[in-house]
């Protein structure tokens, strides 16, 4: 029996369903209501094109799909925050995708009931629940595998997605080119092929995601130790400066027997209470959080900001102290990091919090930042001046214990709240 092909509106939907699936990998370039708007006469321009260059000759229709190629690449450039490379790898994923859609849907149809017309209430039905199934299944599937780090699409890449894509739907198609009759196995033939397409390609795609895996690990393994080091060297410049400060202290005593005039004795007590209030300052009740706090105190003096801190040490110490480093040492880098910038030194401003909340520990971190701070779909800034991947190794160490973390911009405050499970010692 010689069959009807795909019907253009239903190729049409295809690769609509397909360009909208793979956009939502990236940031939207504009609010959602702006960019669904967009996506409806997007897609309505291309159901129109397809279906008007639907019956056109043979050697105009490799342009056609071209065009048609070409208007899905557009469509995510223009409303996904990808760069050229990364568009024209999703194009190449949806384009697949939404021929092996159209394709198995079709065969269905015609398997079912080859006489009855596109546009029939069955058939609407059928082509429903075929595309929801196969959209639906990918789009879950997608949702599972998403990671935070984003892929780098390389040249390589990208040409290689780029040449599957066109020699699937070259082989996918040749029998339909060379102008034989068209029957069920022609079908089963396209069918086959594209779904062999969608898995190569989701194969890349897998390695690409593993490549990103490795090198977000190693990044925020590169954090934890810079971090651990600075914890290290700082607790042997506090130990020397110590040491100073006693040796001080008995210059001060010596001096107090030789002298006895008034002004130079409170002079010498003003002295010393300064040294005992610098004994006293950050001492939390955790020797490794005193040592981060004492240390990024003098960077602070030195810098001219100002860092208050209240804390209860005794709270993190079921942390280790790689994890202690990594969540505190990295909250304060980024807050220092911002503060710098301000020009204003009374702006340069600090604040650090660790209590006990409803069965948690809290550790808060506060810093003013005049600019607004844009936050992406994984909860993180945007920007470099509060974290990348430094801001994602406190958010693992945090995941560890079964612990979240949130970022918050409000008032020129940039605020990061670190929420832990209290662990109670028996």
């Amino acid at each position: 029996m010689i069959l009807p092909d795909i019907p253009r509106l239903y190729t049409a939907l295809a690769e609509i369903l397909g360009a909208v699936l793979y956009a939502q990998a990236a940031p939207s370039r504009t609010a959602k209501p702006v960019y669904w708007g967009i996506t409806a006469g997007w897609g309505a321009l291309l159901a129109a094109f397809l279906y008007l260059t639907g019956d056109v000759p043979l050697l105009w229709w490799i342009p056609c799909m071209a065009a048609a190629i070409v208007w899905i690449y557009l469509y995510l450039l223009a409303t996904r925050e990808l760069n050229l490379l990364e568009a024209g790898y999703c194009c190449a994923r949806a384009f697949i995708v939404a021929e092996f859609a159209a394709s198995v849907e079709w065969q269905f149809h015609c398997g079912i009931w080859p006489q009855r017309g596109a546009g029939e209430p069955l058939s609407l039905l059928l082509l429903a629940v075929v595309y929801a199934v196969v959209y639906g299944f990918l789009f879950c599937f997608e949702s599972r595998r998403k990671i935070a780090a984003r892929l780098v699409i390389t040249p390589t890449a990208m040409l290689m997605a780029v040449v599957m894509a066109v020699t699937v739907f070259a082989v996918s198609n040749l029998s339909f080119v060379s102008g034989d009759e068209v029957t069920i196995v022609v079908f089963y033939i396209r069918t086959l092929v594209d779904f062999a397409g969608v898995l190569i390609l989701s194969v890349q795609h897998e390695q690409l995601r593993e490549a990103a895996l490795h090198s977000e690990l190693a990044a925020m393994d590169n954090v934890l130790h810079r971090q651990y080091e600075q914890y290290k060297q700082s607790k042997e410049n506090i130990r020397l400066i110590n040491r100073r400060y006693h040796e001080l202290k008995m210059q001060i005593a010596a001096i107090r027997a030789e002298r006895d005039k008034v002004k130079q004795d409170a002079a010498l007590a003003e002295m010393e209470s300064d040294i005992h209030r610098y004994e006293a300052e950050n001492k939390t009740g955790n020797p490794v959080l005193d040592t981060l706090l004492t240390a990024k105190s003098m960077y602070c003096q030195q810098h001219g900001i100002n860092l208050t801190c209240v804390a209860d040490g005794t709270l993190l110490d079921f942390l280790s102290t790689g994890e202690i480093c990594t969540i505190v040492g990295t909250a304060l880098d980024n807050a220092t990091e911002c503060v710098l910038t301000e020009q204003d030194p009374e702006k340069r401003l600090i604040r650090v919090a660790v209590y006990a909340q409803n069965g948690f520990v809290m550790l808060r971190f506060e810093n003013y930042c005049a600019q607004p701070v844009e936050l992406g779909p994984d909860g993180l800034p945007r920007q470099s001046s509060h974290g990348g991947y430094d801001l994602k190794s406190v958010r693992a160490a945090a995941e560890t214990h079964g612990g979240t973390v949130t970022l918050h911009w409000e008032n020129e405050w940039f605020t990061l709240r670190v929420l832990l499970p209290q662990k109670n010692e028996l």
